[in-house]
């Protein structure tokens, strides 16, 4: 398997947990990627893969993905903190920010709180 293929299979595990879990649609996942709705759709069918930018961005999908599995009791318990609004983030809902493209934001206030701070 080529590095471009391992690129697109990692793109397409990414797309379809941000779609599936957090039930985001592809604009918004493009917004958050800071790409268009075309360019998610080529991802998902495996007809290009990200630039480097964007794949680093993926990745921090992915740490989002470990701090709502781990940093709380349970996965619900994480999916359901991106929907309230949160101190740390001026009061704003977390997944309100991620769809803006402020991921690093969220993962600053999510470590914080895997540290064993109070949000």
């Amino acid at each position: 398997m080529s590095r471009t293929d391992l690129e697109m299979e990692f793109a397409g595990a990414a797309l379809g947990w941000v779609a599936r879990e957090l039930e985001l649609t592809d604009p918004e996942i493009g917004q958050a990627l800071g790409v268009d709705r075309k360019t998610i759709y080529r991802w998902r069918r495996r007809e290009s893969a990200p630039a480097p930018e964007h794949r680093r961005r993926m990745e921090k999908l992915t740490q989002l993905k470990w701090f709502l599995e781990n940093a709380f009791r349970t996965p619900e318990l994480g999916k359901r903190w991106l929907h309230q609004a949160v101190p740390a983030l001026k009061g704003r809902m977390p997944i309100s920010v991620l769809t803006e493209g402020d991921i690093d934001s969220v993962l600053g206030v999510l470590a914080t709180h895997a540290a064993g701070a109070h949000l």
